[in-house]
């Protein structure tokens, strides 16, 4: 099959999944969530096998520990919940993004604003950030910068869903002027942190993470350098009736004369850290995060 057409079929296979997602009530379709995590983690062995490689750093045990394969099969059926989510997410209203999630910390939010430099707001692939960003974008416009996918109509697709909901996609190419003029606006800007081997396309530096060194990229701490931007890192947590809790910490000062990119990485590193301890199995980690340990040369 041509690459056209395999993106065709994904494309139509998303609009028609999703339609009827959306006609049917989430208390059915969480079920069905979980049993598609399940089969995905049985069969897709390449990603099963990067998720408890990661998770093995998180909990601090070996590869083939009970514990660390069961939370790689939770994180898989979270990621379930989180597609049938996103697949609803064209239908929700403003009522529903703020009766399903709650914000603690929005005060830090707001004063991270008092400058008028705008705020950059930093997480990872966890919970549900697509809900919680549609939350923050109904009160404080948000620009977020993210990978493009292959299937540019797809991509498309879900890029026009979030502009309807406030949120601004950019890609990373040429996105530097964009998201500076976002911040002048006194706006939110959004970045991703845990990009694994894909850290190394960008300026980067290494920081402790669970103990083991890794590749954090410097974009945060270098916009917040050059705009003046504090930064807030933040998560956004499902909870056990599958609403969500958004938790916004206190923001980081950058000062604008100094090149901090390294101290600043490692402060939003031990941040992210508090979360995925608290939280393992709502990571969606399907890429290596760190990279695998070279064999000592033979004496």
């Amino acid at each position: 099959m041509s690459r056209r057409a395999l993106h065709g079929a994904g494309y139509w296979t998303w609009r028609i999944t999703a339609a009827v997602a959306q006609r049917l009530p989430s208390v059915l379709l969480y079920p069905v969530a979980i049993l598609l995590g399940d089969i995905a983690y049985l069969t897709w062995g390449t990603k099963r096998r990067i998720a408890k490689g990661n998770f093995s750093v998180v909990l601090g045990r070996p590869v083939s520990d009970r514990e660390v394969a069961d939370t790689a099969r939770r994180s898989f059926r979270n990621f379930a919940k989180y597609l049938v989510e996103i697949m609803r997410f064209p239908k929700l209203s403003p009522e529903d993004f703020e009766r399903l999630v709650t914000i603690d910390g929005f005060e830090h939010l707001q004063r991270a604003r008092e400058n008028g430099r705008g705020v950059i707001f930093v997480s990872i692939h966890f919970g549900n950030f697509e809900l919680g960003g549609a939350r923050v974008a109904a009160e404080i416009p948000l620009n977020v910068i993210a990978d493009d996918l292959t299937n540019q109509r797809l991509m498309d697709l879900l890029i026009g869903h979030r502009q309807h909901k406030g949120i601004h996609i950019h890609s990373p190419t040429g996105a530097a002027r964009k998201v500076l003029q976002a911040l002048r606006r006194n706006e939110i800007v959004g970045l991703m942190m845990d990009l694994g081997p894909r850290a190394l396309a960008f300026e980067n530096v290494a920081a402790q993470f669970f103990g083991i060194p890794t590749r954090f990229p410097t974009v945060a701490a270098d916009l917040a350098r050059v705009s003046g931007a504090p930064i807030v890192v933040a998560a956004v947590v499902r909870q056990r009736d599958n609403t969500f809790r958004g938790i916004a910490l206190p923001p980081i000062f950058v000062d604008r004369s100094d090149g901090q990119a390294q101290r600043v990485t490692e402060a939003i590193a031990e941040r992210l850290e508090g979360f995925v301890r608290q939280w393992p199995d709502q990571w969606y980690i399907f890429r290596p995060m760190w990279a695998p340990e070279k064999p000592s040369p033979s004496p």
